[in-house]
């Protein structure tokens, strides 16, 4: 699908220029798929803007939904916690902004490039946009932690898809088999290949896993019926074992 570049520069442009002048907004920049050199015509527009802890964020909301507003209207605005995602009525399908707010006081800005990528930045009032480090002993801590709750529980929590499969019960059996299973595997595979990232979840796995690797989960993730999940559950189980053993 072919990019609107024009339409995603009058957004960000417009953003930009309603929030730099105002007292209390350090710096902006880009991420998402842009921080990973990987826009297409399907990517939103990921913009953060770092501020003063005292600056009123639902104030700067709405100077953004105001300039947003100026080139397209917005026909729709979801809250998903760290920012705001935003559909315009001339963004086509796909393209939504999503617009987060961080505070300068905060321990977090989404600015570690193992984790976030290379930052784009849209403007900076003093030097707060250069890239940081990821904070390894904390990733590590929450991550093992992770890890010794799935040393003890997660062969038991498999008894919930059986359970489930084994009753007929097939709409449940699949949402235990991804609740109890796949997400946990998701987990220990990025634990073991892209440990950095261990807690993203479902994104990015065709990045950060090997292809025979990625190739691998794809076929236990696909699923039709309950006897796909009766094959596959063995295979997904055992590996997930294996990394814990591995682990």
């Amino acid at each position: 699908m072919q990019i609107d570049q024009i339409l995603r520069d009058r957004i960000t442009a417009a953003i930009c220029e309603a929030l730099e002048p105002l007292p209390g907004v350090l710096a902006a920049w880009e991420g998402g798929s842009a921080a990973f050199g990987a826009v297409d015509g399907y990517s939103d527009i990921d913009l953060n803007v770092l501020v003063d802890d005292d600056v009123s964020v639902d104030l700067l909301y709405a100077e953004a939904e105001a300039s947003l507003a100026a080139v397209s209207p917005i026909t729709a605005s979801h809250f998903a916690p760290p920012g705001r995602y935003y559909k315009l009525r001339d963004g086509g399908e796909f393209l939504l902004v999503d617009l987060s707010f961080f505070r300068a006081g905060e321990a977090v800005h989404a600015l570690e490039v193992e984790r976030h990528g290379q930052a784009r930045p849209l403007f900076d009032k003093g030097d707060w946009l250069h890239p940081r480090r990821v904070d390894e002993d904390a990733i590590a801590a929450m991550r093992d932690r992770r890890l010794q709750e799935l040393q003890t529980w997660f062969v038991v929590s498999q008894n919930f898809v059986r359970k489930a499969a084994l009753r007929g019960q097939e709409v449940e059996a699949l949402a235990c088999y991804w609740g109890y299973t796949l997400k946990p595997l998701v987990e220990l595979l990025r634990m073991r290949y892209c440990p950095v990232r261990w807690d993203f979840g479902m994104r990015y796995l065709d990045r950060d896993l090997p292809a025979d690797v990625y190739a691998q989960l794809r076929d236990l993730v696909f699923v039709r019926d309950l006897a796909g999940i009766e094959v596959q559950l063995p295979k997904a189980s055992d590996w997930a074992a294996d990394l814990l053993r591995e682990l």
